[in-house]
């Protein structure tokens, strides 16, 4: 830990005057952050509730006499425990700014922050310096390998810690936050989402309580740029919808199977491989099959692998796919989405909001959207400064046991292309960001086949390959049909714009990739705004009327700009070539765009 920080270890002065460490833990580090609190860093290897042994730290405030609140900081996938630590309270100047373990122990809280099972030195591999679980004796006969998020193992190990440090009176029981990126947030969601139960690995769910008997009870939750359905986010079928401009409701995300996101699917197994541990036999777990037979391709249907797939995604990783919470047990959430985030897109936050609170309106979930989160967001430092701020705020409110005076939707704009600035709107709802919406008509219909591939201009959009706002020539890949539309008016897209076309598919399935592009008619240049697929099936000659939402964006859009609407059956290598050749004959689309205009 001390090396991560870039400090010296402790002195034995140091280490005497520093609050006893809990756990078994013993001091790495005394820190005084620059313009923050000092604090102390208490690091070792604590066995969780089955043995295997998890890397932590816990960073205590000087007066850490008496329970404190708990800040629960879950690392990313691949990632370890030094995701949200800092010796500043600026930390990264993005999504750590006054986010990290300097700047909560100066508020007070006690911090948590661990190494996922299976990562790192939590039994997994650590390059850096040397580690690997083969080799680590705590580890053998222990199922130390990573379970992708499964309320069973990872989000018990860190309901086991919290108990823990409960029991040490360090943690007070009902003041217990969590949060994380990525892997870590869509953790956050389900601890949220579980009414502080713990499911144990037979899948019984137990009361949350410590080991010695102590109820404990989750605060909040502020997840950053996560999954609500992770089978949705890995293999969409581009069912998901917030109902809103036309597009139908939101309908079943795993039938059919969906496209597998390829691009994505294959960088985190192969960041999966070289930092962890993946199950040798453990069908509950068993990522390396689970990776072969997604990426081998169709046909998915009646497949009992990819039902078992879709099962264990959706039955122990999914938010989405839990039960709404009685009043009694709903946890206030404030979910930080990306609206350019192509791995988990904001269509993620937005339908979980929705059936949150059709189901109880007036849910205590707020959202906050904005160019964050994976490749290709860009992460602006004021994007964050204003996420995190509102999210200071809305915690402080929640923990002192108010109302939080937050806006329940806050919507940053993309600054992507000259002219554009990241403008705040706010609103009860995404809906209501709106103040009208645009329709266009296309002129013709087209024709779409699976036998041409992506070329340039699909490896130009691909989120692996590429980081940042994707601009480009205006130009289009061979077999890709296009409509260029011309706004009445400059304006603002708020949320997901809506597709609808009428397609005859020869074939029996076949994958239909949408893109959205601002063009610069003076530039010559074309960037994409938002993007998405839809999994078409039926029988040869089928004639079917498509309707379905591209990802939410927050878009400016300026004087004399076009919107191009692309469709095409090769999106590679964002989304996986489907293995059965098949064509579409479509009739001319329609595209509805919610936007603010005033």
């Amino acid at each position: 830990m001390a090396a991560v920080l870039g400090l010296a270890s402790p002195s034995a002065e140091h280490a005497a005057a520093a609050t006893a460490c809990p756990l078994g833990l013993s001091v790495s580090a005394q820190v005084s952050p620059p313009g923050g609190s000092p604090y102390t860093v208490c690091s070792g290897v604590v066995p969780s509730f089955d043995g295997t042994p998890l890397d932590v730290d816990v960073s205590l405030p000087p007066d850490s006499s008496g329970p404190l609140p708990l800040m629960v900081m879950l690392n990313g996938w691949g990632h370890d425990k030094t995701d949200f630590e800092s010796t500043t309270p600026a930390g990264n100047d993005a999504n750590t700014y006054h986010w990290n373990n300097a700047w909560f122990t100066g508020k007070g809280f006690a911090v948590l922050n661990f190494t996922s099972r299976g990562f790192h030195r939590s039994c997994g591999k650590d390059p850096a310096t040397g580690y690997t679980y083969a080799t680590d004796p705590a580890c053998a006969g222990r199922a130390g390998w990573t379970h992708l998020a499964d309320r069973r193992w990872e989000v018990h190990d860190t309901q086991f810690l919290v108990g823990l440090l409960a029991d040490a009176g360090i943690a007070a029981p009902d003041k217990v936050v969590t949060t994380g990126d990525s892997y870590g947030g869509g953790q956050s969601w389900l601890l949220a989402m579980s009414q502080n139960k713990v499911m144990q690995p037979d899948g019984t769910l137990v009361p949350w309580t410590s080991p010695k008997g102590v109820p404990l009870h989750l605060a909040a939750a502020i997840p950053q740029y996560s999954w609500t359905d992770l089978a949705q986010a890995l293999i969409d079928n581009g069912r998901g919808s917030d109902g809103l401009s036309g597009a139908p409701g939101d309908g079943p995300h795993e039938d059919p199977v969906g496209v597998a996101k390829e691009s994505y699917l294959d960088g985190l197994y192969a960041l999966g491989a070289e930092y962890g541990q993946y199950a040798a036999d453990d069908p509950t777990a068993d990522i390396p099959g689970w990776h072969a037979r997604i990426t081998a391709g169709e046909p998915y249907g009646n497949d009992p692998l990819i039902n078992q797939i879709v099962r264990q995604l959706t039955d122990y990783r999914s938010p989405y796919d839990m039960p709404v919470p009685p009043a009694s047990a709903r946890i206030p959430v404030l979910s930080i989405q990306g609206t350019t985030d192509p791995l988990f897109p904001a269509v993620h936050a937005a339908q979980m909001v929705n059936k949150l609170q059709a189901a109880a309106p007036g849910y205590p979930v707020w959202t906050f959207y904005g160019d964050l989160g994976h490749s290709y967001a860009d992460n602006p430092h004021q994007v964050w400064v204003t996420a995190n701020d509102e999210a200071n705020n809305w915690l402080d409110a929640v923990l002192a046991g108010s109302q939080p005076t937050t806006a329940r939707t806050t919507l940053s704009t993309t600054a992507c292309v000259p002219g554009q600035t990241n403008a705040t709107l706010t609103a009860d709802r995404l809906s209501q960001l709106a103040t009208g919406s645009w329709t266009f008509t296309g002129s013709t219909g087209a024709v779409t086949t699976s036998s041409i591939p992506g070329g340039t201009e699909a490896a130009a959009v691909d989120p692996i390959a590429n980081s940042g706002c994707r601009t480009t020539p205006t130009r289009s890949d061979r077999g890709v049909a296009g409509w260029v539309f011309a706004p009445p008016s400059p304006g603002i897209i708020t949320g997901s714009p809506v597709v609808h076309v009428t397609a005859t598919l020869q074939g029996g399935d076949a994958e239909l990739a949408a893109r959205l592009f601002d063009i610069d008619p003076v530039s010559g240049t074309q960037t994409l705004i938002t993007r998405s697929v839809y999994r078409v099936t039926g029988s040869p000659g089928n004639v079917q009327p498509l309707a379905f939402e591209l990802w939410p964006a927050g878009w400016q859009l300026q004087s004399g700009h076009r919107l191009r609407l692309e469709l095409t059956q090769s999106d590679a290598p964002t989304w996986r070539p489907d293995n059965e050749t098949s064509s579409l004959t479509l009739s001319a689309p329609v595209l509805t765009v919610p936007v603010r205009t005033s």
